[in-house]
């Protein structure tokens, strides 16, 4: 009996280590920078062609909105989409449907909605490279030199001296 206890503990010790080990190596994945999102619950009243103005608070202009009706009781079920075109930094637009051409039209409906914008790109600084500049030449003005004095007689002259 000692020996299925002692076989039962270390079964479960082996099971708890491929456990913690498992769980140190599996790591999220996902986009690097990760997206800005807005998650929220929220109601509005359609007008006669099923369209609500939904205010979020994203701060810029969402790349997707996904949208998930939530119905209170079971005889008020409807679909949600997003208006193409509509979305602004401030807000979108949603259209409710009983039917592919049926809208929920002047009615109230609530949903949740999550709406992604991509993060914010760090400031860049540009810098222009500065160009040292051109070198300065000092012109010196041209040198004269007098040619030195002759050193060799003059052929015009005929020696002094004893002669004939």
């Amino acid at each position: 009996m000692g020996t299925r206890v002692l076989a039962a503990l270390g079964g479960a010790v082996v099971v708890a280590a491929g456990a913690v080990v498992f769980a140190s190596t599996s790591a999220a994945v996902g986009p690097a920078p990760a997206p800005i999102v807005q998650a929220a619950q929220a109601s509005c009243f359609t007008d006669g062609n099923g369209i609500c103005t939904v205010t979020h608070g994203l701060g810029k202009v969402p790349e997707a909105v996904v949208v998930s009706p939530n119905t209170p009781s079971p005889f008020n079920a409807f679909t949600l989409n997003t208006v193409f075109g509509s979305y602004t930094a401030t807000t979108f637009q949603v259209r409710a449907m009983f039917t592919q051409t049926a809208p929920k039209t002047f009615g109230q409906i609530w949903f949740s909605y999550a709406a992604y914008g991509s993060p914010s790109a760090p400031p860049t600084t540009v810098t222009t490279p500065t160009t040292p500049p051109p070198p300065t030449t000092t012109l010196k003005p041209p040198t004269t030199t007098t040619p030195p004095p002759a050193t060799t007689p003059d052929p015009t002259t005929t020696p002094t001296g004893g002669g004939t």
